[in-house]
């Protein structure tokens, strides 16, 4: 195992977004303090805008990170990244995991190899998870639902309807909040990179729905996770937990009725083609931590460590941006294409169902009270 830096290396990051001129990113914004402390849902916020016009122009690909200088990266012992997910190919976070293996590979010469493998290739998320610990995988995007077995503090990012907007969930997951999760997970044998963005989940019927009642008596695939059970099972649905590999047969044979998931999903398994109604409930903001197996990580040079750190960075508000631009892409498309129907909920149906998710707050708020009264303060900054 490699120990010891010999210095610390200054890394300058150029990233060229297509989004009103250029901008490089921001630096992780610090969380306010919090308010006192509170046992209620988040207050009322708008849905996420949908867009009707056409969508802006894609954002470019980030400018390469630039290199420290007087450092050979093309020195040093063979690497292999195999980097797994269980999205499908060509969303926003399989794009972002090309980059970084062509960065990577252009930067150490060849040196650092990184292999992807999309849509369950190498398991589900709890498999994936698993080869992180043995060290038999050396990176995996993950749902952040999966996480809650390793520490209560990514519970809060399982919370429905939580973020104001994307600009305060970033700001959440850049900031203490976003790191000491990351810490925490330390422990479990992860070690944390970058809160990747895949966009707001979104609940998909063949039936409309407009109010909880709506969905009384329909089965609903969920995530292994008991606060989505919960959630939904609180609207009155009968919330049953599923492997996403297996949802489209589900949904179309009618083993389920409906499920919830961010529009790159829906699009990328085509679950569009086995369900109607697209109802933007937005009720989770979906990041998916980029995790490292700990024991590999610790494996590694200083000097690849932060070369690998300084790589993932300089592409994160691009994969955001892209990950936005997908959502408006895919609104507009699902939407005419002659067969499905997009439903923008009322702020007052919006506000039910935010209602009738209390009990998951009653029910798991309580241990990390601290840290969604820290939410709240950043979005009353939004």
């Amino acid at each position: 195992m490699k120990k010891g830096i010999a210095s610390v290396l200054a890394l300058t990051l150029g990233l060229t977004l297509a989004l009103s001129g250029c901008a490089k990113p921001a630096a992780p914004a610090a969380t306010t303090a919090a308010p006192a402390a509170t046992t209620a849902a988040p207050a009322a916020t708008a849905a996420p805008a949908a867009t009707t016009a056409a969508p802006a122009a894609p954002a470019e690909t980030p400018a390469p990170a630039t290199a420290a200088a007087g450092v050979d990266y093309t020195q040093g012992d063979p690497v292999t990244i195999k980097i797994a997910h269980v999205s499908a190919t060509g969303v926003p976070i399989d794009r972002f995991c090309g980059w970084v293996g062509d960065q990577l590979k252009e930067k150490t010469g060849g040196r650092i190899e990184v292999p992807v493998f999309p849509a369950s290739q190498l398991g589900n998320n709890a498999e994936l998870l698993e080869q992180l610990q043995f060290g038999t995988l050396e990176m995996a995007i993950s749902s952040v639902a999966f996480l809650g077995a390793f520490t209560d503090t990514t519970q809060l990012l399982d919370l429905p309807y939580l973020f104001k907007n994307e600009g305060a969930a970033e700001e959440v997951l850049d900031g203490e909040v976003g790191q000491s999760m990351f810490a925490d997970l330390e422990k479990s044998g992860f070690h944390g990179l970058a809160w990747l963005s895949t966009g707001w989940r979104h609940l998909t019927a063949n039936k409309e729905v407009h109010k909880p009642d709506d969905l009384k008596g329909l089965k609903i695939r969920v995530m292994e996770n008991q606060m989505h059970i919960a959630h939904f099972n609180a609207l009155g649905a009968s919330a049953v937990p599923m492997a996403f590999s297996e949802l489209y047969t589900a949904l179309q044979n009618g083993t389920m009725d409906c499920q919830e998931n961010p529009y790159a999903n829906i699009d990328g398994n085509r679950l569009y083609e086995v369900q109607k109604y697209i109802i933007e409930t937005g009720h989770i903001y979906d990041t998916s931590p980029l995790l490292a197996s700990k024991s590999w990580w610790d494996s590694l040079s200083a000097t690849d460590q932060e070369l690998i750190t300084e790589v993932v960075k300089a592409g994160l508000a691009w994969e955001r941006q892209i990950s936005k631009e997908n959502q408006d892409e895919l609104r507009v498309k699902l939407g005419s294409n002659g067969t499905n129907v997009v439903i923008q909920l009322t702020d007052e149906e919006r506000q039910a169902f935010r209602d009738a998710a209390q009990p998951v707050y009653d029910q798991y708020g309580t241990k990390i009270q601290n840290l969604i009264d820290t939410v709240e303060a950043v979005n009353a900054k939004h």
